[in-house]
């Protein structure tokens, strides 16, 4: 016992650093998933509850007037109420004896449940009653065939119908809204409930988030839009004649939509509207008779379900359709705290991240995976210095005009081009290069992938022309003492030990990994929350599910993170500190990407105008790419700096960010387990 003792404490004193740093990340991710629940519970006053297949029965009666006799007609109809995957928040204050009113959320398109957490938040510590649920094909609501997951619309309303059969909803106050294809779900919804087509009734009020299209609701049904200043999918935003998002207030069809075609002047912002006059609604209270209302905030599309402007119009809307709720107190809608929660998400996620170089450190200290790490430099028998493990990569001086020409040019052509080269392959090549099938079937994750692969095999060209370039210059100036000019950019690839050894990487990754999600899922476990920034998180998935999937798509993605791997080791040089190295290799990385980006919305902003119209949705799924180069840039750098080579950093970035973009996206088929 004193033997292992002794050799444990010599242990952490010998690697006190790494475990520290650990021990810090694995704090800071308690600490603020433990902030995180305090702020969704609102104090532990709202119960939070992940529901998964639940289901509930219940009956409505329908009155109807026989058409001959004139007689009422009564009939109960059954509320078959299903959940696949939703949220439940329930205040405290909500009970059988006092019930509440109801509202379902749900997201858009490639979104899931979590997307809706700002709204969902806001109201249950109003009162609320909340149930943010995934649509069919998206989240945990797995796709039931071949269905198109854009335009998938389960889940919405037999959410709604549950909220009715639980006690303590009050049954004539349900709510519903969605964002984007959520919202044209909201649509549909109110259309599918409305007793003029032979519904049943049990919606009282629908929110259309980010969706240009309201067909009918029931007599009473309360509805209103939330759009963004700039929306890039409500109406026409062209220049030829359509209607700009930005000038929908002004127009005839919104007019008629409050109920005053012919009003004078533009639809009030935010403005409550009965029978088409404006009203002036009391802070809180319920306005009598069927509301009518438009919100339109700054900004552009995604940024209606994450922006407290967003949020205010959300409280404004349910206060005005159902009131302050029985045993809860009204909160002004500027009072908010979803944002505090995001930020405590934002810290745990660099925490988790982190996590990887102190475990990488430390499990490269066991004996199988020691022969993988950078060893030291000792005496050879010949009497020169020898390293006694791998040997780091040695940086060369950035030196002369046709290095930096190489450098530089290299680079900055690589750059540009992964930027430019997105729109032809979001809009025509990707799909037709990989079209979805069950093996391969999330919608935009095909030509992300067949967009990291176009940019990694540019790459290798571009490598091995400036190579040859090199190889050909230093020849003809140097002759036969051109070696020690001539750098193999392949070099970060070899690996000492071997097959075996690239094995042990694979391994080694497949560990650090693990032990990321396996945090994540302890985490989800006690405190049913993630880490997320707007659209991108770390989440918890069905993994008997989606990982066989996953595993499919690594293929390609592997691809451009080895690739990535090797760039990020050619463009260092022995006159740059490692920090100025990162953070060049962390532009030429990301700024491609950034710059189209900017270029779209710039426009967008400055003229209501898209800059590639086509792209309406490709560079909202490219947002989260920025983070994800950024950060497997770094990941990248460390790893080469522990093991000498590429090949560890490759396998980390290649398992972790497919899984992450895998799991936040939608999928067209059924997934196919194996």
């Amino acid at each position: 016992m004193d033997y292992l003792k002794n050799s444990f404490i010599a242990y952490c004193k010998k690697h006190k650093v790494a475990i520290l740093f650990l021990v810090i990340c694995l704090a800071v991710i308690f600490v603020t998933s433990f902030a995180q629940s305090a702020v969704q519970t609102d104090g532990w006053s709202v119960t939070v509850s992940d529901l998964r297949n639940a289901t509930n029965k219940g009956v409505k009666e329908i009155q109807t007037t026989d058409k001959n006799t004139g007689e009422i007609v009564v009939e109960n109809k059954s509320v078959d109420g299903k959940v696949v995957s939703g949220l439940l928040f329930k205040p405290k204050s909500a009970t059988a004896d006092k019930p509440v009113p109801g509202i379902v959320f749900t997201h858009g398109y490639l979104n899931n449940r979590e997307m809706q957490l700002q709204n969902a938040i806001e109201l249950a510590r109003r009162g609320f009653v909340v149930l943010a649920v995934d649509r069919e094909g998206h989240g945990n609501y797995e796709n039931s065939g071949n269905q198109n997951a854009m335009m998938a619309t389960n889940g919405l309303y037999d959410s709604a119908k549950y909220l009715y059969n639980l006690d303590y909803v009050d049954k004539t106050r349900i709510g519903i809204s969605g964002h984007s294809m959520g919202g044209y779900t909201t649509a549909m919804t109110l259309v599918s409930d409305s007793t003029l087509t032979g519904g049943l009734g049990i919606v009282s009020a629908g929110l259309i988030q980010s969706w240009s299209t309201f067909i009918t609701a029931g007599p009473g049904v309360d509805v209103g839009f939330l759009k963004s200043k700039d929306d890039e999918f409500f109406y026409t935003t062209n220049e030829n004649g359509g209607t700009l998002s930005r000038d929908w207030l002004s127009t005839e069809q919104a007019k008629k939509y409050v109920g005053n075609a012919k009003m004078e002047g533009d639809v009030v912002n935010g403005g409550i509207y009965v029978k088409g006059q404006l009203v002036t609604p009391e802070a809180g209270k319920e306005v009598d008779g069927a509301i009518r209302v438009i919100y339109e905030i700054p900004g552009v599309h995604p940024q209606v379900h994450y922006s407290v402007e967003g949020a205010k119009a959300v409280i404004d809307f349910f206060y005005n359709s159902f009131g302050t709720p029985d045993g809860a107190k009204y909160l002004a809608k500027e009072s908010q705290s979803w944002w505090v929660k995001d930020l405590f998400s934002l810290i745990g996620m660099i925490a988790l991240f982190a996590m990887i170089f102190p475990l990488a450190s430390l499990l490269l200290t066991i004996p199988f995976f020691r022969s993988l790490a950078v060893g030291k430099q000792q005496v050879g028998a010949d009497g020169t210095m020898v390293w006694s493990g791998n040997a780091p990569i040695e940086p060369k001086p950035l030196k002369g005009v046709l290095k930096n020409i190489t450098y530089w040019l290299g680079a900055l052509g690589i750059m540009l081009f992964s930027g430019f080269i997105i729109h032809d392959i979001a809009t025509e090549y990707g799909r037709k290069v990989f079209p979805n099938t069950q093996l391969f079937p999330q919608d935009t994750t095909n030509w992300v992938a067949i967009w990291a692969v176009v940019v990694a095999l540019f790459s290798l060209l571009v490598i091995l022309f400036f190579w040859l370039v090199n190889t050909v210059a230093y020849r003809a100036k140097y002759k036969e003492n051109a070696g020690p000019y001539i750098e193999n950019p392949f070099a970060s690839a070899k690996i000492q030990t071997g097959f075996k050894g690239l094995v042990k990487a694979f391994l080694l990754a497949a560990i650090v990994v693990f032990c990321l999600y396996f945090v994540t899922f302890i985490n989800w476990s006690a405190w049913l929350v993630d880490f997320r920034i707007w659209t991108f998180a770390i989440k918890v998935f069905d993994v008997g599910v989606m990982l066989p999937t996953m595993v499919r798509y690594a293929l390609f993605f592997g691809i451009f993170f080895v690739v990535s791997a090797i760039f990020n080791e050619n463009y260092r040089a022995k006159n740059l500190p490692e920090w100025a190295s990162t953070l060049i290799n962390i532009f030429f990385n990301v700024f491609g990407v950034i710059l189209a980006i900017s270029i779209q919305y710039g426009q967008f902003r400055a003229s209501g105008v898209m800059w590639q119209k086509d792209m309406a949705l490709g560079y909202i799924v490219l947002i989260p790419m920025v983070p994800v180069l950024a950060i497997s840039t770094v990941i990248s750098r460390r790893m080469t700096a522990k093991t000498g080579n590429m090949w560890l950093g490759a396998f980390i970035n290649t398992m972790l960010f497919t899984i992450i973009t895998c799991a936040n996206t939608a999928a067209s088929f059924a997934y196919v387990m194996g």
